[in-house]
């Protein structure tokens, strides 16, 4: 039955994407704000169907640890679902993506008006730009989401804190603030499976700007991993109450 609901949801994914993306299309290729109207809307489409179609719910706490404006975020990254869910409760995301995706069909029309692309083997160069298109973002008042373990990681993983955030942080001199998140649980990385459950997404308390580079990774450690561990057993206790039943 999962392999089944996976296959369906995999339908809609696609559908949606198309048909939202191509009807946008015409205005989100001169307006920033279309292209995240569009967005949001097929990120709706998505929380809706993996509610409807594979039994996910998608829970969003600790709203009021959002930046009003210009801010950094430092989210876990456990699926592709934390790509896309997002846009559903930041304000005004700007995502660090790879530039890899801006070649994909309709998806990187639509990632290069919302995202800041990187070259991840670039080197100093790629993050000289990656901070000039950050700063605009945020003089936009955007929030600047970035993945700090840099690539999806399995639930239990502990937070491996790469040096791009930490640049980040120190560069743009804004408060950061943490997102964990247990999606892993119902949409791994690289599976196929959307395994019923509780998906939560959430914002922790701001890290102030100003810290010095190893108080910055650990403060931005302590707040990560034992929220995720929280979320993941909350998640998986939900998971074994919905096999129970």
């Amino acid at each position: 039955m999962t392999f089944i609901r996976s296959l369906l949801y995999a339908v809609w994914f696609y559908v949606t994407m198309v048909v939202i993306g191509l009807v946008f299309m015409p205005v989100a290729l001169f307006s920033r704000s279309a292209a995240m109207s569009a967005i949001r809307l097929w990120s709706g489409a998505q929380r809706l169907g993996l509610r409807a179609i594979c039994g996910i719910k998608t829970e969003f706490r600790g709203m009021e640890h959002l930046p009003k404006g210009a801010g950094l975020i430092a989210m876990k990254h456990q699926s592709t679902y934390d790509t896309i869910a997002p846009f559903l409760f930041i304000q005004n995301p700007g995502y660090i993506l790879k530039k890899e995706l801006l070649k994909l069909p309709v998806f990187g029309i639509y990632a290069s008006r919302v995202g800041i692309p990187i070259d991840r083997a670039g080197g100093t160069k790629t993050m000289k730009l990656m901070l000039a298109d950050a700063r605009k973002g945020l003089a936009s008042g955007q929030q600047i989401v970035i993945f700090p373990e840099g690539t999806r990681q399995l639930p239990d993983t502990p937070a491996d804190i790469k040096p791009g955030v930490i640049f980040m942080y120190n560069e743009l001199a804004v408060p950061c603030v943490p997102v964990a998140l247990n999606t892993g649980l119902c949409w791994q990385g690289s599976g196929f499976l959307r395994k019923p459950g509780h998906v939560v997404f959430e914002v922790l308390k701001p890290i102030e700007p100003g810290l010095k580079r190893a108080e910055f990774t650990q403060r931005l450690k302590d707040a990560l991993d034992p929220a995720t561990q929280r979320l993941v057993a909350e998640g998986r206790a939900a998971q074994s109450s919905t096999n129970r039943s």
